[in-house]
Formats: C-alpha cells, sequence, structure tokens
C-alpha cells in the first residue's frame, strides 16, 4: 500500500512530504509534515517482533487514557484513530499507525528525563492496571545466554571467546541471586533508553511498545547505559538521572527495589551484549540491518561498557543510596 493512501485512512488528505527516519532497530519510522493539518511521526510496527500487534495498540490506548489529565507530570503521544475508530491501519503490506510530532529539546536535561521515567512508572502503578505482554520473555537474561550458548555450539562463525563466555555466567549467577522468583515485579517501560523521553515543560515519554511487567531496575539501567560510553562514565550525568529517578518516583520503589538499582545497568548491558553476540552466530537477525560483523562490534562495545560498570560499581551503588535516601 502507498503511504499517502495509509494516510488518508487516518484523515491525512493533503499531499504530505514524507520522509523515513533512519536508526531505528525494529519499526520502520516516518516523519509526516502535512501542511496546515500539523507534522506526524507513521510507523510500521514489525510483525515479526511484535506479533500481536493489536495488543500493542490496546496497551497504547490504555496509556493514552493513564496519562491524559493536565496534571500528570508526564505524557505520551496522541494516537490517530482510523476511520473504524481504531488507533492502527492493518493493510495486506503492514500494520500502521500515527501519532503528532513532539519537537525534541534543542538540550540535554538528564534529570528531567530521569524524573520523567520514574514518574511514568508511579503512573503505571498508581491504578490496577494490566498491560499485555507484547514480546515473551523480552527481558529473560538467562533464556538469552542459553540461546547464545545453543548457538555458538552450531555456527560456523568463529566461536565466542570463552573468558567473554564465563563472564556472562557468572553475571547470569548475580542476577538470580538479585532477581529472585519473589522479587518485586510491576509495569514498566522496559525499553528506556534516554532517547525515548523528550524533555520539556512537560516530558513525553515515547516508543510505549514494550510497556509491561518488568523491574524498574531494568528501565534505570537502561537509562544510565544509554548516556555512557564504553570508554568513560560521566558520574555527573549518572546522578542528574539518579536524582530525577527518585524524585520521580516519589518513594515508589521498595528497598529490595533500590539495592536491585545497579544490578539493572549491569543486567541491561550484558543482556544487550548478549542478544548482539546471538545475531553475529545467527543468519536470522533481531537488529534488522546489521551485518555479523556489525554485530560482534557492537557486542564488544557493551561487553567493554560492561566491565566498565562493574569496576565502578562502589562509585554508582553510591550515588543511588545518596539520591534515594
Amino acid at each position: 500500500m502507498n503511504l499517502n493512501d495509509v494516510l488518508r485512512s487516518f484523515g491525512i488528505y493533503e499531499a504530505p512530504v514524507i520522509s523515513e527516519i533512519k536508526g531505528g532497530h525494529i519499526n520502520a519510522t516516518y516523519h509526516v509534515s502535512a501542511g496546515d493539518k500539523g507534522e506526524y511521526i507513521l510507523q510500521s510496527l514489525n510483525t515479526g517482533i511484535f506479533t500481536r500487534p493489536e495488543a500493542v495498540m490496546a496497551n497504547i490506548s490504555v496509556l493514552e487514557k493513564l496519562f491524559s489529565s493536565p496534571e500528570e507530570r508526564v505524557g505520551v503521544p496522541h494516537f490517530l484513530t482510523a476511520e473504524d475508530e481504531l488507533n492502527y491501519v492493518c493493510t495486506e503490506d503492514g500494520f500502521y499507525r500515527l501519532y503528532e510530532y513532539i519537537s525534541p529539546s534543542e538540550k540535554s536535561d538528564y534529570f528531567s528525563a530521569g524524573a520523567a521515567f520514574g514518574a511514568f512508572i508511579k503512573g503505571l502503578g498508581r491504578k490496577n492496571v494490566r498491560f499485555e505482554e507484547t514480546i515473551a520473555d523480552f527481558h529473560n537474561y538467562s533464556l538469552y545466554f542459553s540461546a547464545l550458548t545453543a548457538a555458538d555450539k552450531v555456527s560456523p562463525l568463529k566461536k565466542i571467546d570463552s573468558m567473554v563466555m564465563g563472564r556472562l555466567s557468572s553475571l547470569q549467577s548475580t542476577l538470580e541471586q538479585v532477581f529472585t522468583v519473589d522479587f518485586p515485579v510491576r509495569s514498566v517501560h522496559n525499553d528506556a533508553k534516554i532517547s525515548n523521553v523528550i524533555t520539556g515543560e512537560k516530558c513525553t515519554i515515547i516508543d510505549l511498545d514494550t510497556v509491561m511487567k518488568g523491574y524498574a531496575a531494568i528501565d534505570y539501567g537502561d537509562m544510565i547505559r544509554s548516556v555512557c560510553s564504553p570508554e568513560s562514565l560521566d558520574f555527573t550525568v549518572i546522578r542528574d538521572i539518579t536524582r530525577g529517578f527518585a524524585d520521580g518516583l516519589e518513594g515508589t520503589l521498595t528497598e529490595d527495589e533500590i539495592y536491585s538499582l545497579y544490578y539493572g545497568i549491569l543486567y541491561v548491558t550484558g543482556e544487550l551484549a548478549v542478544r548482539y553476540l546471538i545475531d553475529y552466530l545467527s543468519a536470522d537477525k533481531y537488529f534488522k540491518g546489521k551485518t555479523s560483523a556489525e554485530c560482534l562490534s557492537r557486542a564488544n562495545e557493551l561487553l567493554n561498557q560492561l566491565n566498565r560498570f562493574i569496576n565502578s560499581g562502589e562509585e554508582l551503588t553510591t550515588i543511588i543510596y545518596e539520591e534515594f535516601r
């Protein structure tokens, strides 16, 4: 289907200017400028990853209602409805949704970004709202590591270094000791990299496809991972995010969850390294458009970053406890 036909299904009849936004790993994303009708983001949802796309959009409908009040500290995008009052259009060649474009801030505001994700988690827990599971075992480190071990045995490519596999196995043991079967689980974003919040007078949380049950530490860890390079850690930025996260949560987390925040950093960094190593070894890749060499390079960056987080454990935990006290 022509993208103009998709837009007409959402009531955009003017001849729009459509440009693809590069950089996303999963969905195809386009910026739409429709003259007097405004600007929008059009996305084609990857139904190979999100096998229940209707459940994704049902969750988004719940989120729009939950964060629609002007009194909320944080907002979510407004998705347009099509002719049948659904917030998506399903065609023979794709599953599309359209939401109003929000201009990003020109400067980084790490405190506000942390506060936005904290307020988002607090808001998700205020009411007894249930979200559909959109990707099964999305943050299951043990499952990913098992898949890596199996792929490493059969792949014709060069085997993963035994020291790397040992390090990742040790991380699995550590995470199992922290995130036990009775550890607190709540509704979280599950993909809280810093680029998924648009800061401003009122911050907006975007990329809502993975909102479902998970650990608060996962969201915190992803924020920290996404602002740090493999070469260095900016503790001022980390403190700003942590202070904001605590401010937005307003005492929501238990003592066990606060203790787990540092391990959330290790969790998401190690998990992402494992997933890139799986893609390095596999022909069928999760991260679209990546070659095996690119996946291996990214995995090595993440492994270096993981080492830096481990070696800076004392500094990171000090920041967490000082800001959450």
